[in-house]
């Protein structure tokens, strides 16, 4: 079971490094329309890898831990590279969800 969680989180990892990448080339898009057919190759990618993990876990535990992460990398890159603002609320926000991956880890 160790060994298939490992590989569980690996997936998951890449697959949240793989669309934080898509995102960013997607919004880099709006000034060169070569990103986006970057963006739609990452995402492929995803797919990819997504089936691998179903293969190991069930649609749930994946989707959950994917999309939290997904939310913080994204968050992350869109204010460290883009110069996006926060609010109080969205910090909040993200650490709820933060805090429910790590619930889903701990219990897993």
């Amino acid at each position: 079971m160790k060994s298939t969680y490992f590989w569980i989180v690996l997936y998951v990892l890449i697959i949240v490094g793989f669309e934080t990448t898509a995102m960013t080339c997607f919004k880099k898009s709006l000034d060169d329309w070569r990103y986006f057919l970057l963006g739609v190759l990452f995402y492929t990618g995803v797919g990819g890898l997504l089936v691998q993990t179903f293969k190991l876990t069930g649609l749930a535990m994946t989707n959950a831990l994917w999309s939290g992460l997904s939310v913080m990398a994204t968050t992350t890159v869109g204010v460290l590279y883009f110069k996006e603002k926060l609010h109080f609320h969205d910090f909040l926000a993200i650490a709820m969800i933060g805090g429910g991956v790590i619930i889903l880890k701990v219990t897993a």
